[in-house]
């Protein structure tokens, strides 16, 4: 979902920002995402079609985004590290890769001052939004577990707090439980 309309030259400017080899073919909106902008951009490379992921961080709701774009590649560069260093299958299917801007910089910033950031795109990979089997719910929260082991090894300065109290799992719990104990019993019809 685009929250902010955007035009063609404004996307093409975005694209070119970004070190990605190739002609920009266009751009369509991505996923189901309701916080930032996401667009699926398509370059023409070597006469094939390869994607890349373009989103525009929402600022209402990241108020530092270059704080946030600094944790993202730090967080990305120690997962591709943990997963090359373990030897896992498939590193660039389980950590995301950031597309560098032309100016060496993880993020490009628009004529309107918009943050931007590029990822490799992942083919044939899949989210739901809404479960279909406890088996998906089982998976979803494996592939968590994983990103949560690799994240203990984690040794580097403390991550941004780029929304106060978000990862603060202890008060996600109380906030949960005093919504269990104050909600009003369903009558079965």
């Amino acid at each position: 979902m685009l929250t902010r309309p955007l035009t063609d030259a404004a996307l093409r400017r975005v694209a070119g920002a970004f070190a990605v080899l190739g002609d920009y073919q266009g751009s369509v909106p991505y996923g189901n995402g309701h916080i930032n902008d996401t667009l699926a951009a398509t370059f023409e490379q070597g006469g094939a079609p390869v994607r890349y992921i373009l989103q525009r961080i929402n600022d209402t709701v990241f108020r530092s985004p270059h704080a946030l774009m600094e944790n993202v590649e730090r967080v990305t560069a120690h997962l591709r590290a943990c997963t090359l260093a373990l030897g896992l299958p498939q590193p660039s299917r389980r950590a995301l890769t950031l597309v560098p801007a032309r100016s060496g910089l993880a993020y490009h910033v628009d004529d309107e001052g918009h943050l931007w950031r590029c990822y490799v795109f992942i083919e044939g990979a899949r989210s739901w939004d809404v479960l279909d089997s406890p088996g998906q719910a089982y998976q979803g929260a494996r592939a968590f577990g994983v990103f949560q082991r690799l994240l203990a090894a984690w040794d580097g300065p403390r991550l941004h707090e780029t929304i106060p109290r978000f990862h603060d799992t202890a008060s996600r719990l109380q906030a949960l439980a005093d919504a269990i104990a104050a909600a009003t019993p369903m009558l079965s019809a």
